[in-house]
Formats: structure tokens, C-alpha cells, sequence
């Protein structure tokens, strides 16, 4: 006589599902590892789509937003579409404000890789380093492409964002002072340490009373209101990578008399300060290049850029492309 569980098996045909996660100290482990590697298979990928070797399907993300509340959750979708390979990604996470269960750390849930055939979750990906190593990672990029020198670089906001930008500029190797700035004179102090002992001969300091001028400054903070323009022209490159959601803003719009303005991709324009001047009337995206569009351009840095990051779905499919390649 066939026992029930067989004849059920028989009946419901379930089969599990070949999975792998990755937790955040993997992540980080495996993107720091060999840093201009991670970079340089970004910008062959970015540099296959911008010749259309490659295509991709980048739907804006999704936010949802907690009435009341400064804090969210976002679901980001991407496929990218290569000679060789498809990949496809999507990563649910939150902006945890309250940070009760989970203490300091503002970004929260996972990322994930589908199998590209059968479409089942074939990876998981912690998302809080993830998330910060990839947007430091974007800044590199535009470091790499726009700064015409970065051999002084002010980092404005020493969390993970911040020292995975200075992290990703330093193995660019054309730095040799970095300086950061936070309103936590102690977490200025850890950033510097940490990314000197990864870096013994590049200069490493902190500035507290006041940020000094540098041929890049990157901005990673939760600033509500703008904390570089006015008055602190300097800068021939600024990096914005704080202002993601629309109550966060980084940048004054004093920088739009004269400096072009880049993005990571053109969902940008929903959030932050690009946002806020859209609906000012300050804007229009026909003023402003993406990195695929700067690729197939190839401009000579020329005056002042300011290029802004609010966090794309691109670069985390490219990262997770990275991860599961190696």
C-alpha cells in the first residue's frame, strides 16, 4: 500500500529550488578583495551597453512610503541582457529609521539573482553592504571618468557610503590625500583609520571645524537641507550620493549656474535635489548626461561636474554579476 507522503509527492511534485546567500561580510570580503577588478568589470559592462552590445530592461523602482514616517521600502528591478549570459536581479529593501531591531543601519533586506532560464532565486545577497559598496563603487566610476584631478578628495559623511567611496578612489591610484568630515568626530576618525590601513601610502585625515577644498568632494550624508554649493565652488568634481529619497537634500542650486550636472541613470530625476528642481522649474533632463550617454560620448573633463547617484538598480546587477562570476 503507498504511504500518503509518497502519494502526496506523487500528487504536489515539489522539488526544492538550488539557492546560495551570500551575508554582508561576504559581500564586502568579496568586492574588496581585488577592488580594480570590481571596478574594471563594471566599466566593461556599462561600456558593452553603451555600444548596444548589451541590452537592459531598468524599470523605475518601486518606493513605498510609510505615511508619516521618514522611511520606506523599494523594489528594484534589472535585466541585463549580454552575448554571453543574462542576468537578472532584484533587491527589496527598506530605509529603517527607527532602527530598533536592527541598530544602526539604515538600509535593510536583501538582494537577489534569478536563474535566467528556469526563473527561480538562485542567490541571496545581504543588502546593507551590498547597497553601500555598490553606490561607492558608481562613485569611482565617476571619478574615473570626470575628475580631471583627484589628487586631494573631501569625503562629506564617513558611514559605509563614505569610506566605500574612498575606498574605490584610492585603488584608482591617482590620490594622495584623503580627508573626511562628519558631524561624529569619532566616526570621521574610524573612516580615516580604516581606509589608511588599506591604503599606508596614501594620507588619511580628518577635518572637523571645517571641510577644506579638494579637487573631488563626495557627498554621502542624510542631510535635509543642502550642505555644499554656496560659497564652496571649488570643487572640480562633486559626487552626491545621500539625497535618495525626496525630504534629502545635499546640494545647493547655486551649482546649477555653472556646473553640468551627470547622473547614474535618469530615474535620479525622481528623488533628492534633482527632484526638487525639476519641480522648481530649476531643470530639464535634456540638460543632464547619464553614465551610458558619457560612455558613448567621451567628453575631456571640462569645468566643474556635479554628478549625482540616488541609488540604481543598474549597478546592483552589475555588482551581483561581479559576485557570481568570481
Amino acid at each position: 500500500m503507498t504511504d500518503i507522503n509518497s502519494l502526496l509527492q506523487q500528487v504536489l511534485r515539489v522539488h526544492d529550488e538550488p539557492y546560495r546567500f551570500y551575508n554582508d561580510w561576504e559581500v564586502h570580503d568579496l568586492l574588496t578583495r581585488k577592488p580594480i577588478e570590481y571596478l574594471d568589470h563594471l566599466l566593461s559592462l556599462l561600456d558593452s551597453l553603451a555600444r548596444g552590445e548589451s541590452a537592459i530592461e531598468l524599470p523605475h523602482k518601486l518606493v513605498f512610503e510609510d505615511e508619516g514616517a521618514m522611511s520606506d521600502f523599494r523594489v528594484m528591478p534589472c535585466v541585463l541582457r549580454h552575448p554571453e549570459r543574462v542576468r537578472k536581479t532584484v533587491k527589496l529593501v527598506g530605509t529603517n529609521t527607527r532602527q530598533r531591531q536592527v541598530p544602526d543601519q539604515i538600509t535593510v533586506g536583501k538582494a537577489f539573482a534569478l536563474d535566467p532560464e528556469e526563473n527561480y532565486i538562485s542567490a541571496g545577497f545581504a543588502g546593507c553592504l551590498l547597497s553601500s559598496a555598490r553606490t561607492g563603487a558608481c562613485a569611482a566610476t565617476a571619478a574615473r571618468l570626470l575628475a580631471r584631478t583627484a589628487e586631494r578628495v573631501l569625503i562629506v559623511g564617513a558611514g559605509r557610503v563614505g569610506y566605500y567611496a574612498a575606498y574605490y578612489i584610492a585603488t584608482l591610484g591617482n590620490t594622495a590625500e584623503f580627508i573626511f568630515h562628519d558631524r561624529l568626530e569619532e566616526r570621521a576618525q574610524y573612516a580615516a583609520r580604516a581606509l589608511q590601513q588599506a591604503y599606508p601610502a596614501i594620507d588619511c585625515t580628518t577635518a572637523m571645524e571645517k571641510a577644506p577644498d579638494a579637487a573631488v568632494v563626495v557627498l554621502a550624508t542624510d542631510s535635509l537641507k543642502p550642505v555644499y554649493g554656496e560659497g564652496r565652488p571649488t570643487a572640480g568634481l562633486i559626487i552626491s550620493l545621500g539625497a535618495d529619497t525626496h525630504w534629502q537634500h545635499e546640494l545647493s542650486p547655486d551649482l546649477l549656474n555653472n556646473a553640468g550636472i551627470c547622473v547614474d541613470t535618469l530615474d535620479s530625476f525622481s528623488y533628492g535635489d534633482l527632484r526638487l528642481w525639476r519641480e522648481e522649474g530649476r531643470i530639464s533632463r535634456d540638460r543632464v548626461t547619464d553614465l551610458l550617454g558619457l560612455l558613448r560620448e567621451r567628453p575631456e573633463p571640462d569645468g566643474q561636474t556635479v554628478f549625482i547617484s540616488t541609488g540604481s538598480a543598474l549597478f546592483d546587477n552589475l555588482t551581483i554579476d561581479y559576485l557570481l562570476e568570481r
